[in-house]
């Protein structure tokens, strides 16, 4: 929890910069909130990074308020100096390995405070075609913004930075911080950041460009450094927009003007029936004449027919466009990233949708030195589509689509899901087939025929292995919420899921398969593992909730709420008291990466302290905390002093 000191110069800082002024003494902000840091650490902790060594073997664990005093003081004195980065490597899913920097704890957490400052003067001016690394946005909330807001696309421009982390321009993004930012101090330390290299095989490189994939700032930066281009984009989007409405289909308007004049030859029948006479056509003016049996049924008869002429005529309107779609008249450019990953939607000829291609290249080139890569850059029919943040985005073929309603209706209830008609125009997004395929075989469900069991998890009981299984099938089913099919189209990859559960616990218990199915089985294709008083049941796609995608603006109330959160972790250290020994000596915190790294076998005090609470953290004085370390903390301590 910030003080209202702090607050108040955070929410300066987002104001100064909304009215497009130069923000000054961030370098001093940094200085003057001492509780900024806290609240930094408090984020910091919860990561599972946190316990992750760096080049000098730093982590979160016996971090205390006392250790912010000197980073203070090497701050304001200028000596502070970032130390390299260790480099790792992380495979990717085309086999190759993408290089990840790991700093010590000490510069994430001067970088998780510049990232602080850097958020509340920049967040407010990006742009609301990014949604990568931002408070309030996802990836749902862009593949929202894409099939609500794309309809009518007829060519997809999709673009692949080659290595964007890696080749950010370091002076072109100081010249851009720059023009919003007025403080030499604060911009000296992002340059230092850049520039602190890597160690790599015991070896130090220096680095001349880029940002580290795994260092707190660089999402951050990478989104200040691609504003330029959503910049551009914006203003091309303007320039090439034109027309209000398409114009309408000439064949359609003869289908609708049909369906007219039968209707008035309807309503006109319909009369005569109600007042039991009619006017012969060319005959005396005036001149009634009686509705006869005879005539009473030609006119039924007549009416019947033309209601069926109109329902045909209507079959034949659903399978025409009411609009031209190729109206020249009618442009419209858009544009969605998140990260690095982003495509335009282009309604115009193919050839505009190529001349922005390189329009964009060329802006990429010139202005922010980065290359594209020919390999995954190009443009797409929109009826072939685009993959997008692992989504299939393309043009639907369907007669009949299924949309989300948006909010209420009058009475206050949620708006349901409906089909709705479309002509070839509305974007669906659809579950990749490729990436069933590699899930089952990544998580070793599927091996081609048959699924199999997970040995990793026989050591766990039964509670856990299904919480692990369900853990994995439902991250996977929740991403691909947004798809119109998903339940169907992930119902055969949950039998796969259940087989494999099902071999797991019967290899862990001895049983067949069909055993443990009667063991779990509690209605038609329901399945619950109970343990005590819990109970958890099998992971299926009908449990998918669509989720509720807004991109959040981000404003001075919701800096305020933010920072005003006192954490649990923070309440704990304000208490001043060893959650061990109860003794009110100098303070620090005892991490550990999960609960289930706790020895099961023989728990010592402290680790029931800590299983007991379900915390991944325990509050110590530095005695408990040396003697934790070295394995000769006491069982008695927690017994006499703790209640």
């Amino acid at each position: 929890m910030l003080s209202q000191r702090s607050i108040k110069k955070i929410t300066g800082l987002h104001k100064c910069s909304l009215n497009n002024h130069k923000v000054r003494n961030v370098f001093q902000i940094m200085l003057s909130c001492s509780d900024l840091w806290m609240q930094a650490y408090v984020k910091l902790q919860k990561n599972k990074g946190a316990l992750t060594k760096g080049v000098d073997s730093s982590t979160a664990d016996g971090f205390s308020e006392e250790a912010i005093k000197p980073i203070l003081h090497e701050l304001r004195t200028g000596s502070y100096r970032f130390k390299p980065v260790k480099r790792v490597y992380i495979p990717k899913r085309n086999g190759k390995k993408r290089p990840l920097g790991i700093p010590n704890f000490k510069d994430k957490l001067v970088q998780e405070v510049s990232r602080m400052l850097l958020e509340a003067i920049y967040e407010g001016t990006f742009s609301n075609y990014s949604h990568g690394f931002r408070p309030g946005r996802a990836c749902h909330t862009a593949l929202e913004q894409v099939e609500t807001n794309w309809n009518g696309t007829s060519w997809f421009v999709e673009f692949d930075i080659k290595g964007y982390f890696d080749n950010i321009n370091h002076e072109i993004l100081v010249n851009i911080l720059e023009e919003r930012i007025d403080d030499r101090r604060f911009i000296k330390l992002i340059k230092s950041m850049m520039s602190a290299g890597y160690v790599e095989d015991w070896k130090y490189n220096r680095t001349y460009s880029g940002t580290p994939q795994g260092g707190v700032i660089s999402p951050i930066l990478a989104n200040i450094y691609l504003d330029k281009l959503d910049q551009f984009i914006h203003g091309e989007i303007k320039e090439f927009t034109r027309g209000e409405e398409r114009r309408k289909n000439p064949d359609h308007n003869v289908l609708q003007k049909k369906i007219y004049n039968i209707s008035k030859y309807i309503n006109r029948r319909k009369v005569y029936l109600d007042q039991g006479w009619y006017k012969k056509v060319g005959g005396i003016a005036g001149t009634k004449i009686p509705l006869d049996a005879q005539k009473r049924e030609e006119f039924e008869s007549d009416i019947k027919r033309s209601l069926e002429g109109i329902k045909e005529i209507k079959s034949k309107m659903h399978l025409i466009p009411s609009v031209q779609h190729d109206d020249p008249n009618f442009k419209r450019l858009r544009y969605v990233r998140y990260a690095d990953d982003f495509v335009l939607g282009v309604t115009g000829s193919k050839q505009e949708a190529t001349e922005y291609l390189e329009k964009v290249r060329r802006f990429l080139r010139d202005k922010l030195k980065l290359e594209l890569s020919e390999e995954k850059t190009g443009v797409r029919n929109s009826r072939e589509g685009t993959r997008f943040l692992n989504y299939n985005v393309l043009k639907s073929s369907n007669k009949r689509v299924t949309r989300r309603g948006e909010g209420t209706d009058k009475n206050g209830h949620k708006r349901r899901r409906v089909p709705m008609r479309t002509t070839g125009v509305s974007i669906r997004l659809e579950i990749p087939d490729d990436r069933i395929i590699e899930f089952s075989k990544r998580y070793g469900i599927y091996n081609g025929l048959f699924a199999w069991a997970k040995p990793e998890l026989l050591q766990h009981t039964e509670i856990e292995i299904i919480h692990s299984i369900n853990a994995e099938f439902s991250g996977f089913c929740n991403y691909y919420a947004l798809a119109p099919n998903v339940r169907v189209k992930l119902n055969k990859l949950r039998r796969l899921v259940e087989r494999s559960w099902f071999k797991t616990v019967a290899d862990k218990l001895q049983l067949s398969e069909t055993q443990v199915a009667k063991r779990y089985k509690r209605g038609q294709g329901v399945y619950v593992v109970k343990s005590g008083n819990i109970e958890v049941e099998q992971f299926r796609p009908k449990h998918i909730k669509v989720p509720e995608v807004t991109a959040e603006s981000y404003n001075v109330d919701k800096i305020r709420k933010f920072y005003s959160f006192r954490s649990e972790l923070e309440k704990r250290l304000n208490k001043g008291s060893c959650e061990y020994c109860g003794s009110r000596d100098f303070l620090e915190v005892h991490h550990i990466r999960a609960l289930k790294d706790l020895d099961k076998r023989k728990k010592r005090q402290w680790q029931n302290v800590m299983a007991a609470k379900r915390r991944k953290t325990l509050v110590l004085c530095v005695r408990c905390h040396d003697d934790l370390h070295r394995g000769t903390l006491p069982d008695f301590r927690y017994q006499a002093h703790v209640e």
